[in-house]
C-alpha cells in the first residue's frame, strides 16, 4: 500500500498562487502538468517550506512530481515523504511511474484523491526484504537509470539519422547546382 511506504501529508502552508509574488527563491508547486509542478519562485516564511526529497501530488489532476528542493505549495497538493528509505530523482519516477499505472484507472476529480483513498493504493514495486517490506530502491535505480540511457541512445541515433539525411539533401542539391 502507498501509505506503508510513504507518508501522506498535507502542506504546511497553502499559499494561494493570485496573492503571491513570483520571482523569489523557493518553488512553488501547483497542480500543473509542466515543469515539474512549479508555477514560479516565492519567497514566503522558511518555517512553511515542505521537506525536499519527496513527491508533490495534486489531489484532483494527479500530477506527480519529485521534488529535489524545499518548496512552497499551492491548493491540493499532498506532501508524499518516503517511511522507510531516502529518496533520490531515480527511485521517486519509479515510484511515480508505477503509482501513476494505478491513478489512470481513477476519474480526474474524482474523490480518489482523498488521502485515505491514497494510502491504500496498492503500488507494485520490488522488494527486498519480504518480512519488513523493504522496497528495492537498488533495483528501482537501476532500472531507471537504464531506461534514461536508452532513450539518449535513441535521441542520439535519430539526431544521427537526422544529421545524414540533411547532409544528402545538401550533397543532392550541390551536384545539381554544379551540372
Amino acid at each position: 500500500m502507498l501509505g506503508d511506504i510513504f507518508a501522506i501529508s498535507t502542506p504546511k502552508q497553502k499559499f494561494n498562487a493570485s496573492s503571491v509574488i513570483f520571482g523569489g527563491k523557493y518553488p512553488y508547486i501547483a497542480r500543473g502538468s509542466g515543469n515539474n509542478g512549479v508555477r514560479g519562485y516565492i519567497t514566503e516564511d522558511t518555517k512553511y517550506l515542505n521537506e525536499g526529497n519527496t513527491i508533490s501530488f495534486g489531489q484532483d489532476t494527479s500530477t506527480m512530481f519529485y521534488q529535489p528542493s524545499p518548496y512552497f505549495t499551492g491548493d491540493k497538493i499532498k506532501v508524499l515523504t518516503p517511511k522507510k528509505f531516502n529518496l533520490n530523482r531515480y527511485i521517486a519516477l519509479y515510484y511515480i511511474v508505477a503509482t501513476k499505472k494505478i491513478l489512470k484507472t481513477f476519474s480526474w476529480g474524482s474523490t480518489s484523491f482523498k488521502v485515505e483513498n491514497l494510502e491504500n493504493i496498492e503500488v507494485e514495486v520490488p522488494i527486498c526484504d519480504l518480512n519488513d517490506f523493504m522496497p528495492d530502491t537498488n533495483f528501482m535505480e537501476t532500472v531507471i537509470k537504464a531506461l534514461e540511457k536508452l532513450v539518449i541512445k535513441d535521441a542520439v541515433n535519430w539526431q544521427n539519422k537526422k544529421i545524414e539525411a540533411i547532409k544528402e539533401v545538401i550533397k543532392n542539391k550541390q551536384e545539381k547546382i554544379l551540372r
